[in-house]
C-alpha cells in the first residue's frame, strides 16, 4: 500500500472501533437477528485484523439485508483497501450523510476525515440533469435518480455518464478523472430524432400514418436541405467582389489619367506646375486634382466592397453548415436544481 494512505488506515481503523462500541448496545441487538448480529461481529473483527476480503464477503448480505450506516462504514474501508477505491468512498459517504444523531461527534470527524483520504484517490463528479426523475449512471451502474443530491465517485480513467428517462429521453458524456479533483457534469436529456420526428408527424393536423411496412412515418421535409441562406448569402458576396473590382480598375483609371494631367502640366508650367504661383488654377490642375480625389474615392470604396464581400462569403460557409445540411446543429438553454447552461447539439 502506498504510504500517503497511511493515514487512512489509522483514521478508518478509529471510526470502526467507534462501530464496534456501537454494535455492542441494546438497541442494536434488538434490529438484527442472532445470525446476523453473530456475521456483523465477525466482520469488525476481520477489519481489525485487516482481512479485507473476508470482512467485504461477510458484510456485504448484511448491506444486502438493510442499509445502514455502520455497515456501509465496514463496506467502505474494505472495498478501498481492495483497491476498489470509488466504491470504498461511495460507501463512506453513505456512512457519514446517514449517522445517527445521537452518535458521537467524533465518529462524524473521523468518517469524514476517512472520507477526505479516499477523495484524494478518486475524481469528484458533481452531476446535474436537466430534467428530474432520471436514471443516472456511471459506465452503466445506477447512481441514483436526478437530482442527485450525493456525489458521484470514479477511479482515475476515462468514464462513461448517462441519464434516462422512461419514454426514452437520454443524454450521454465521456469525462476524463484524475485523483483528487472535482468535475462538473450537466446532462442534458433529449429524445432520439426519429422519435421527435415522429411525435411531430402525430400531433401535425391531418398528420401522416405509419408507412405500409409498420415503421413510423419520418418527416423528410425536416431535414432536407435548405440552399436560400446560402444562394443569397453567396449571391452578395459575389456581388460585392464585383463593385470592388470596379471600383478598383476606376482608381488605376484615374491614376492614369492624373499622371497623365501632371506631365502636361509640367511640360507648360515646369516643376511644381500647379503651385499658386504657375498653373493652379489652371484647367489641367484641376484635372490633376480631380483624379487624385477619383482615385482616392474609389480605392476606398474598393477596399470596403472587398472586406463586405468577405465577410458575406464567410456567411455563406456557415449558412451552408447551419441550414444546407440536414439535421443542423442547434442550441439549447437548460436550467438544473443547481444551475443552468447552454447546450450544443447536432452534427456537422
Amino acid at each position: 500500500m502506498n504510504s500517503r494512505f497511511y493515514l487512512l488506515r489509522l483514521t478508518c481503523t478509529l471510526a470502526i472501533s467507534a462501530c464496534l462500541a456501537s454494535v455492542a448496545t441494546p438497541a442494536a441487538a434488538q434490529d438484527l437477528a442472532n445470525d446476523a448480529n453473530a456475521q456483523y461481529r465477525k466482520a469488525f473483527a476481520a477489519l481489525s485484523q485487516r482481512n479485507w476480503p473476508e470482512a467485504r464477503q461477510l458484510l456485504l448480505p448484511l448491506w444486502q439485508r438493510s442499509h445502514t450506516w455502520d455497515v456501509a462504514s465496514g463496506l467502505g474501508q474494505a472495498e478501498f483497501f481492495l483497491d476498489n477505491y470509488a466504491t470504498g468512498a461511495t460507501y463512506t459517504a453513505f456512512a457519514l450523510a446517514n449517522l445517527p444523531p445521537k452518535e458521537k461527534v467524533m465518529t462524524a470527524d473521523r468518517l469524514r476525515a476517512a472520507l477526505g483520504e479516499m477523495k484524494a484517490a478518486v475524481g469528484t463528479l458533481h452531476v446535474t440533469v436537466s430534467e428530474g426523475g432520471a436514471e443516472i449512471l456511471l459506465d452503466d451502474e445506477l447512481q441514483g435518480i436526478s437530482p442527485l443530491a450525493r456525489e458521484v465517485y470514479a477511479n482515475p480513467g476515462r468514464h462513461w455518464l448517462q441519464a434516462r428517462l422512461a419514454n426514452g429521453a437520454q443524454s450521454r458524456q465521456s469525462v476524463v478523472v484524475e485523483a483528487g479533483k472535482s468535475y462538473p457534469v450537466a446532462l442534458i436529456l433529449e429524445k432520439p430524432l426519429e422519435e421527435t420526428a415522429s411525435a411531430l408527424l402525430a400531433s401535425a393536423p391531418g398528420g401522416t400514418t405509419a408507412s405500409s411496412n409498420g415503421s413510423p412515418p419520418v418527416d423528410h421535409d425536416r431535414y432536407r436541405p435548405n440552399w436560400a441562406p446560402v444562394l443569397v448569402t453567396g449571391g452578395l458576396a459575389v456581388a460585392a467582389a464585383a463593385i470592388g473590382a470596379g471600383f478598383a480598375i476606376d482608381a488605376s483609371s484615374a491614376k492614369t489619367d492624373g499622371a497623365q494631367a501632371l506631365s502636361e502640366a509640367e511640360a507648360e508650367f515646369g516643376n511644381n506646375p500647379c503651385a499658386p504661383s504657375s498653373g493652379g488654377g489652371s484647367e489641367i490642375c484641376q484635372t490633376v486634382q480631380s483624379s487624385a480625389d477619383r482615385r482616392k474615392t474609389s480605392n476606398t470604396v474598393a477596399t470596403a466592397s472587398f472586406a463586405i464581400s468577405g465577410v458575406f462569403a464567410l456567411t455563406a460557409v456557415g449558412s451552408y453548415f447551419l441550414w444546407a445540411k440536414p439535421r443542423a446543429p442547434r442550441v439549447d438553454a437548460w436550467l438544473g436544481p443547481n444551475g443552468g447552461g447552454l447546450h450544443w447539439a447536432g452534427q456537422f
